[in-house]
């Protein structure tokens, strides 16, 4: 165990239980890494509000990691590093809900101010409107194009494939697109749209630079693919129990426990262990 001095940590998975809580082993062991001066940054594919929430929770004033590593602030609020679509994203998404076969098609974008809509309630999925207070709502959001993160499309699966494609045609790799069906059971899509370039990875470089941490003294722990990048990353990774099989794979260390058992708190304990030794 290399010697730590920050932990990059996803949250949905890792440090919140299924009921969005934190175990108290791991507020416990958190405290305990705090004395010791290790920096805990909070990294998700959540909004920066609703990750930020928790960081305050567990008393930390590390940057925050959001939106997958598109944005980063620091825990002032003042952004770090953000990483736009690319230029032309959301034109396309205009185009598609004026005509006739992408009609219900709906968007909004997401920037380091929050969540930018037309609507009152958006058309989102549920996870991404956590906070109804990050939802500002705009007449125009043609002004804000140049500056999105994330465009995030709801509609039919009609409208939401046509959309895919169309993105697809004109900017091939330089965007990732994630196309996925509602819980309701009707017929409701939606689509997430970012800058290839983007990973947790990313963000958590410039997090620990503003910081002044090498990533060699960084620790990563997360669940699911999207932290695979971060954990690669990271001088020492580990995998939650209930994590992806990929990411078991490249971990360096496998939780005994899951997020509701407080999986991260017993990472945290190697971490702390190793620096008292």
């Amino acid at each position: 165990m290399p010697r730590i001095r920050c932990l990059a940590c996803d949250l949905d998975g890792t440090l919140l239980t299924s009921s969005n809580t934190i175990p108290d082993n791991v507020r416990t062991a958190i405290d305990d890494a705090r004395d010791l001066g290790i920096r805990i940054i909070l990294a998700s594919g959540r909004t920066d509000a609703f990750t930020r929430s928790f960081a305050r929770q567990i008393g930390s004033t590390a940057p925050v990691v959001s939106l997958n590593g598109a944005l980063v602030k620091d825990a002032d609020g003042y952004v770090l590093a953000e990483t736009p679509l690319p230029r032309g994203v959301v034109d396309i998404a205009e185009e598609i809900g004026t005509q006739r076969t992408g009609g219900g098609l709906s968007w909004s974008l997401f920037n380091s101010d929050g969540i930018l809509s037309l609507d009152e309630l958006p058309v989102i999925p549920r996870y991404l409107r956590s906070d109804m207070d990050e939802i500002v709502r705009v007449q125009d959001l043609r002004h804000y194009y140049d500056y999105a993160l994330l465009l995030c499309a709801g509609g039919s699966y009609r409208a939401i494939q046509q959309l895919s494609l169309a993105l697809a045609r004109k900017f091939g790799r330089r965007i990732k697109r994630a196309m996925y069906q509602s819980g309701s059971g009707k017929d409701l899509y939606y689509l997430e749209v970012g800058a290839s370039s983007v990973n947790k990875s990313v963000g958590l470089k410039k997090a620990i630079e503003s910081i002044g941490i090498d990533r060699k003294e960084t620790a990563a722990i997360g669940d699911y693919s999207n932290d695979l990048e971060m954990c690669k990353f990271a001088g020492v990774s580990a995998a939650m129990r209930n994590g992806f099989k990929d990411l078991k794979h490249i971990s360096d260390y496998i939780t005994k426990a899951d997020n509701d058992e407080g999986g991260v708190a017993e990472f945290l304990r190697l971490i702390v262990d190793s620096r008292d030794r």
